[in-house]
């Protein structure tokens, strides 16, 4: 009669289900052991302070639930503003008072558009025509409430991100070169007569765009155009006929790129991060001369509590490009920024469950 120890070793499945787990655990302990060792740019000091223009954190007036359905913030016509869904044909509007009602409405989409994009779009108002940007196509779609308007498509080639200028028939995309494997700025018309490539906005690293990865911001007040990087400190401001006005950067000290991208599947024309994102700046927004940029790095005399618990908000002016302040919001830092739109002294932030707004001092 064997053991109780004995039999256990001499079963094979046993000894692989007790390997087995050994590698679970020690794979586990591997990545703790990882993630508490790597260097975090925000464990350690970076070299730069924030001003805070407030004492406290600043309470949203308003919070309207997401609910999965709310996709971007469209954009407003004076006090209306207007939110895109994950159905590219229904829309959200509201005055965004407190305790304001949200309509719902439908737009004059193409049907046969609605099902080829499906969900590879976004929005945008201006003046009351909807623009509906289907970047993988890539296409563009202008309507209205009742009429079916325009449809545009454009060379092979998606495109990132948009903006309708305020004459409501030039658009300003940041899209993909085939030929030169990066993206570029471009000022296209709808009538697709007119295609103008900007020069010198842009690095080309032929990785696809992604290390040179921002957000691209229209003011509408003063005509211009300013796209911020994600992975370093910098910025641009350009007219829109894509001409340089100037150059600026955020308060951190990080001016080269922190993204890294795959050689390997780079070179399957497939790209991808390598490792994890090392992200300077978060989205952003500008209004009136004045860019609104979701910080993601510590500065030196931040609270280690605030800093982690709340959204920061810096503020610079665009004119001088001079840092002006900061904001701590009173919206936990883990409820995931998508996207941030200020319009008078109204700040919209959309976060995965709900759109907060702000009221804000400039």
């Amino acid at each position: 009669m064997c053991t109780k120890a004995s039999c256990y070793a001499s079963d094979p499945m046993k000894k692989r289900i007790y390997y087995l787990a050994s590698l679970l655990v020690a794979a586990f302990l591997i990545v703790v052991i990882l993630v508490y060792t790597a260097p975090s740019p925000n464990k350690q000091a970076n070299g730069f302070s924030r001003l805070y223009l407030q004492t406290a954190p600043v309470k949203p007036y308003m919070a309207i639930p997401t609910h999965d359905r709310i996709l971007d913030i469209a954009g407003n016509d004076d006090s209306t503003f207007y939110f895109s869904t994950t159905d590219p044909a229904v829309m959200f509007s509201t005055s965004m008072k407190t305790g304001s009602h949200m309509d719902t409405f439908q737009i004059a989409l193409r049907q046969s558009l609605k099902d080829y994009m499906g969900t590879y779009f976004f929005a945008e108002v201006n003046k009351g025509a909807f623009f509906v940007y289907a970047y993988n196509i890539p296409a563009i779609s202008k309507t209205g409430h009742t009429d079916s308007g325009v449809f545009a498509t454009f060379p092979a080639g998606g495109f990132s991100q948009a903006h309708v200028l305020r004459d409501g028939k030039h658009i300003i995309l940041r899209k993909l070169d085939l030929k030169e494997k990066d993206q570029f700025f471009v000022r296209v018309t709808l009538d697709g007569d007119s295609m103008l490539t900007g020069n010198g906005l842009s690095a080309t690293h032929r990785d696809g765009g992604m290390s040179t990865d921002g957000s691209l911001n229209y003011d509408k007040v003063t005509g211009l155009f300013t796209y911020l990087y994600y992975y370093s400190n910098k910025y641009v401001t350009f007219d829109s006929t894509m001409r340089l006005i100037s150059e600026g950067t955020t308060i951190d000290t990080f001016t080269v790129s922190r993204f890294n991208v795959s050689t390997t599947m780079a070179s399957k024309h497939v790209y991808m991060n390598q490792g994890p994102d090392q992200m300077v700046n978060g989205f952003s927004c500008v209004h009136n001369g004045v860019m609104f940029v979701q910080a993601k790095l510590k500065a030196d005399n931040d609270d280690d509590r605030l800093f982690h618990e709340h959204c920061v908000i810096d503020q610079y002016d665009l004119q001088t490009n001079t840092y002006k302040g900061s904001i701590y919001l009173d919206i936990p830092a883990k409820a995931r920024i998508n996207q941030l739109f200020v319009y008078g002294d109204k700040l919209l932030v959309h976060c995965t469950d709900s759109v907060y707004a702000v009221k804000i001092l400039y």
